[in-house]
């Protein structure tokens, strides 16, 4: 039986060195993607946690 392979072996060293290939354009806009999606749902939370704060301190 063959084992199952959870992730990727990031740890090895790319064969770009440039960071033009196609491999790391995709990595860099997956990672900015994931960046903007991050960013969107902290700010969709700061209503509730501006309120959540105010009210425990009292000036609500």
């Amino acid at each position: 039986m063959e084992p199952v392979k959870m992730e990727e072996d990031t740890t090895s060293p790319s064969s770009c060195s440039s960071g033009q290939c196609p491999e790391c354009e995709k990595s860099a806009q997956e990672a900015r993607e994931n960046e903007e999606m991050s960013m969107a749902f902290l700010l969709a939370l700061m209503p509730v946690i501006s309120l959540t704060f105010f009210g425990q301190v009292g000036l609500l």
